[in-house]
């Protein structure tokens, strides 16, 4: 008990004396704020980019990619393939009987960014007839579904407020086809949002690209259907198609697109951390001298060495603590929700927004404490150290 009163009022004292040292103490505390908001910038950034494309994702919904095709961009699947994939059981069918199934083809085409006017290069996404169906999550807000055989493309929410001529009732000129933007659609914020839907036998004509599929979306009876449906799949001759749920599909390419957000901002916020070490050294090393005096004094009237100790490093891990809590507010209020976008598999935009959490949070705040547990702990260890004749003389 008695360590600990020593302790509490060593660090009460401590702290009262902190506007001797303002702009020093504040410094840290800029540090730890400045490493905590970068930290979480990045982990925002990785965490949005994978909850963007794991909202698009379901499993009653099977993505099927030409063999050996890893994404779209360099998948091609033969119309006999699709026919003959039509017939199996586990596809879901219309009140008509037919298959939803939804031939698809991406063309990547330039659009201006408003404000700036710089070209960034965007999906075009031609479709089936079923391409809306297996999309429950696009919704039209405003206008209309564009009409089969005519040059009408419908656009993503995200998309429609960052780039010039996307609006509705818009006309833009892709390559040297002009469309009509006759539909704006939500989709919960998932990547849908960052593509523009057609109808895909216009996209083929238009781009000169006959009969060409790259992938096709297919409704499944059930999530359990996916597995028979698979091996029927791959281990017909004439079919081979590898299938895997949407779900499956959009987690693999979130995955290797978060591990290199997070292989860029790890390191950066270690070695940022490094930099606040040094900082919480000099300021504590600092508030060490400062006192060295007054913890001199209170050592030769009994005070232990361990309440000298902790006295220091309760304020190294205040500062700290102040700090972190800057930097989260920073993130927090400043970046979460924030709109950015990165390039696809396919080298097109995927736009997402910045997402954090409290596991994230929790994440800056035990790196900051490392911060503080070094950068306060030596000098503490200092403190009890100092000589006990500075009691009397006031010097080393």
């Amino acid at each position: 008990m008695s360590l600990i009163r020593q302790s509490v009022a060593l660090s009460a004292a401590n702290l009262k004396s902190l506007p001797r040292r303002l702009w020093i103490s504040v410094s840290m505390v800029f540090s730890v704020a400045l490493v905590v908001t970068v930290l979480l910038g990045f982990l925002a950034m990785s965490n949005g980019f994978r909850t963007s494309l794991q909202q698009a994702g379901a499993q009653d919904i099977a993505i099927a990619l030409g063999t050996g095709a890893s994404t779209e961009l360099g998948s091609q699947i033969e119309p006999s393939q699709l026919h003959l994939l039509s017939g199996a059981e586990g596809i879901a069918r219309d009140a008509n009987g037919t298959p939803i199934i939804s031939t698809e083809l991406v063309v990547p085409v330039d659009a201006s960014v408003k404000g700036s006017g710089l070209y960034e290069t965007l999906s075009l996404r031609g479709i089936g007839a079923f391409g809306l169906t297996v999309r429950p999550l696009v919704q039209i807000t405003e206008g209309r579904a564009f009409t089969p055989g005519a040059a009408e493309i419908v656009v993503g929410r995200r998309l429609s407020a960052d780039y010039q001529g996307l609006s509705l009732g818009d006309q833009v000129t892709f390559g040297t086809s002009v469309w009509t933007v006759v539909g704006i659609f939500d989709a919960q914020g998932s990547v849908f949002e960052s593509e523009m839907f057609a109808d895909a036998a216009m996209v083929q004509t238009l781009f000169k690209r006959p009969n060409l599929v790259q992938s096709a979306r297919i409704q499944l009876t059930s999530a359990e259907a996916l597995a028979p449906l698979a091996k029927h799949a791959e281990t017909t001759a004439q079919i081979a198609l590898p299938l895997k749920s949407e779900q499956d599909y959009f987690a693999g390419m979130a995955q290797s697109t978060s591990r290199l957000i997070l292989f860029l901002g790890w390191p950066l916020a270690i070695t940022m951390a490094a930099g606040a070490v040094i900082g919480a050294l000099t300021t504590m090393y600092s508030s060490v001298s400062d006192r060295s005096t007054e913890i001199a004094t209170v050592r030769t009237i009994g005070f232990s060495r361990r309440a000298a100790f902790v006295g220091t490093w309760v304020e190294a891990m205040v500062l700290t603590l102040l700090g972190c809590a800057v930097g989260v507010a920073v993130a927090w209020f400043g970046l979460d929700g924030w709109s950015a976008s990165t390039t696809g598999a396919d080298q097109t935009q995927i736009g997402f927004q910045l997402a954090l959490s409290p596991a994230l949070v929790g994440q800056a705040v035990i790196l900051s404490l490392v911060i503080g547990a070094i950068g306060g702990g030596l000098p503490a260890l200092n403190a009890t150290r100092i000589p006990l004749r500075l009691a009397m003389t006031g010097r080393s």
